[in-house]
């Protein structure tokens, strides 16, 4: 006879109370990568309040703690990022950003929001539960560089874990909703700088014409231009930054020697020198199909038939990847769409979110952590 599952750990409704009050608080108090001086005190003062051993933490800001039930199972990570972005907001909330260019319009707040809420959840039922668990919250992921400081300053060497869960809210799905999928989820990502001539811009979309993987093709995305000329004046040249998103080691090689190939002949036919830098921003993100199994039952069961796999993979990164390519684990999407005609973009001033979905990502991070370090 098969054993019987414990029953997951839940939310109260205190709980939700003050994931939402703390989510408002971050909303106030933006910082942007590495800055998040502040944010890192709040986390940790409310770590230690909670009861939870605070660790040293490998990057400047950030915070990182320990749940540890005292009693055999695996250890697993938790992982939030913290970071906001420069960007002015317009989103009209009561709770609106007291840091004038700071704004986060990516959601990360109710990232912090609900990982402390789920913290909260496992220490109220600590008792039931097996294992450790790692709870990191990550500064530095708007420009893809804070998971791999963190990884560089030991953080893994450091408590070994078994297996690693993060969630992204997402506006453009529907709230109360769970999507995911094993294996390939959302692209990597390599950021460039170009100085070159203006031309070039509407033909960086051969960069990427025709490479698709999973039935989702890749993407090229111009995020600023500069130049000197006006409307009835053609420009000496511009400087053009953008990003190149790829979903394999092979078509990220393909992309890029296609942008390469690109300045070559646009310096030919204008007889021009184009400058080109690139960054690699991170990796293709990656779920492993056992840890997204887990987490999809119990997505199901908590969710009925709001969960559900994506069928094919986006083009955003994050970089989660980077845990993702060292340990098993799983990213999942938590659907927060506002009542509306249009959901409010990532990365823009009216960004915003429906924080009913709260207490659905709490708890799905909550029974998925305790489901696994139970083994």
């Amino acid at each position: 006879m098969a054993e019987e599952k414990k029953a997951l750990p839940a939310p109260s409704k205190s709980v939700m109370d003050e994931v939402v009050e703390l989510r408002r608080h971050f909303h106030r108090h933006p910082e942007v990568s590495f800055s998040e001086q502040e944010t890192s005190v709040k986390i940790s003062e409310r770590l230690r309040e909670l009861g939870l051993e605070v660790q040293p933490c490998p990057t400047d800001t950030g915070a990182v703690a320990v749940l540890d039930t005292g009693r055999p199972g695996k250890t697993v990570m938790l992982r939030a990022d913290i970071d906001a972005l420069p960007i002015l907001e317009e989103s009209g909330v009561e709770f609106q950003s007291e840091s004038e260019g700071h704004m986060h319009a990516c959601g990360h707040d109710t990232h912090i929001a609900m990982m402390l809420g789920t913290a909260r959840t496992l220490v109220d039922h600590i008792w039931d539960l097996n294992g450790r668990f790692l709870f990191v919250f990550q500064p530095a992921e708007e420009i893809v560089s804070g998971a791999k400081a963190m990884i560089a300053g030991g953080l893994l060497e450091s408590h070994h874990p078994d297996a690693v869960l993060g969630l992204h809210i997402a506006s453009f799905i529907d709230s109360g909703t769970i999507v995911t999928k094993p294996g390939l989820l959302w692209a990597g990502s390599d950021a460039f700088e170009l100085a070159a001539q203006a031309f070039l811009i509407e033909r960086l979309h051969t960069v990427v014409d025709g490479l698709e993987h999973e039935g989702a093709g890749c993407h090229t995305t111009v995020g600023n231009v500069m130049s000197d000329g006006a409307w009835n004046i053609v420009p000496r040249g511009v400087r053009i930054k953008g990003s190149v998103r790829t979903f394999t080691a092979p078509l990220r090689e393909e992309a890029l020697g296609r942008l390469g190939d690109l300045l070559k002949e646009t310096d030919t036919e204008f007889e021009v020198s184009s400058e080109m830098q690139l960054v690699h921003g991170t990796v293709p993100l990656m779920n492993e199909p056992n840890v997204t199994r887990t987490v999809m039952d119990v997505a199901t069961s908590i969710a009925g038939d709001k969960a559900s796999l994506l069928g094919k993979p986006l083009t955003v990164s994050d970089d989660f990847a980077e845990f993702l390519t060292r340990i098993p684990g799983c990213y999942f999407m938590l659907g927060a769409r506002p009542e509306g005609d249009k959901p409010p973009a990532h990365h823009s001033p009216g960004f915003k979110i429906d924080e009913s979905a709260f207490p659905l990502g709490v708890s799905l991070l909550s029974g998925a952590a305790a489901r696994i370090a139970g083994g």
